[in-house]
């Protein structure tokens, strides 16, 4: 019965062959796994040590595929699912694909691709201009991924490049009916590149999926400079909001943990407008063949910090981290490093914290760990 059942499958697969043979699919992957010491890790004041998830790179495994269509014209797929190594527990529960699922063509006008994706904004710091591709363990990524929400379900979404100019822009659909403005987000990035220099910028909007009238909206300016053996980094953020999404994504610090509540409950703060300034600096040194040294430095002064009752409105705030990583590569595919942070709340920003509630505004951690890219 088995010998059959194989005798059939390989007969089918071989006859429907000319129909996949212009096809190419590709399984890749990260599993990176670190031991990570935190000097202050809950409301009472406690240090921790624990293994973590990887630091720099989230592990991660995905299937990407294209296929020729002729003509110049390419169909292409790409499936992402985070986990954490540390567990095997998917990073998102109930979320297969939680970072990537979308299909699209390729050509010579670009790229247009539908489903779950990265934002534009996002692509364009992690790829290109942050010097830690967005965060040293969660305790870091609070500026970058709150001005960019980082991925998008229901996305439709173009890239293009035009010479030293590569240019995205994409349209969340909402799926409010009646409504085609509710719950949307438009965003957009243009990126120029002049040999060793290049310079970034983008600009998204995020609208409340309750009230059309509160939405979320970000700039960002970024730019870098290849010396050859060492790259220096810097940008501007710029994020002004009345949903309270920024609140919930500041606050969303798995390191650290968060009083605040949902993003419904901080939109209800009496039509609270916050709004936040910051940059960050950076540069990585290649010091071997083998040793790359990285360090970066995050900074956000906010104003009109909504939190929830009895607090009310609890006025201006600053946070700002300070990040040293060192990556030593034992093959192409797998690195051993070490980190170091020390992350800091002052004023109103404290509130985002839950180790507020001890005294203690002010977290630093350590980790060293193996990374494997497959």
């Amino acid at each position: 019965m088995k010998k059959s059942s194989l005798l059939l499958l390989a007969a089918g697969l071989t006859s429907g062959g000319a129909a996949f043979a212009q096809s190419n699919v590709t399984i890749y992957g990260i599993v990176d796994t670190s031991i990570h010491y935190l000097s202050n890790a809950n409301a009472q004041g406690n240090s921790n040590v624990r293994m973590d998830n990887g630091a720099i790179a989230n592990s991660r495994i995905g299937f990407k595929g294209t296929e020729d269509l002729g003509g110049g014209l390419k169909a292409m797929f790409q499936l992402e699912n985070g986990f954490n190594s540390d567990t095997g527990a998917m990073s998102n529960s109930g979320v297969l694909f939680n970072r990537q699922s979308w299909v699209g063509l390729q050509g010579g006008f670009g790229k247009v691709r539908v489903g779950r994706q990265n934002t534009p904004m996002f692509d364009l710091l992690a790829d290109h201009f942050d010097p830690l591709t967005v965060g040293n363990y969660a305790s870091n990524s609070w500026l970058p991924v709150a001005a960019t929400l980082a991925r998008r379900s229901n996305m439709l979404r173009y890239d293009g490049d035009f010479g030293p100019v590569s240019a995205s822009v994409s349209w969340g659909f909402g799926e409010t009916a009646g409504s085609v403005r509710t719950g949307s987000q438009f965003g957009s990035s243009l990126r120029y590149t002049a040999g060793a220099f290049a310079v970034g910028g983008g600009y998204q909007q995020t609208v409340s999926g309750t009230d059309s009238s509160l939405k979320h909206t970000s700039w960002t300016l970024s730019a870098s400079y290849d010396f050859g053996v060492a790259k220096v980094f810097g940008g501007w953020i710029n994020i002004k909001d009345n949903s309270g999404i920024t609140g919930s994504v500041m606050a969303a610090d798995s390191d650290i943990g968060t009083q605040w509540t949902s993003a419904g409950t901080l939109a209800a703060a009496a039509n609270n407008q916050r709004k936040d300034n910051g940059f960050f600096l950076g540069s990585s040194y290649k010091a071997t063949n083998a040793l790359t040294l990285t360090g970066a430095f995050y900074y956000d002064r906010s104003k009109n910090v909504a939190y929830v009752a009895p607090v009310g409105n609890v006025g201006d705030g600053k946070r700002y981290a300070l990040v040293g990583w060192a990556d030593y590569a034992l093959s192409k595919r797998t690195q051993l490093y070490t980190t170091i942070d020390y992350n800091k709340a002052k004023d109103a920003a404290v509130y985002e914290l839950t180790n507020s509630a001890s005294g203690k505004n002010s977290l630093t951690t350590v980790g060293v760990g193996i990374r494997h890219i497959f």
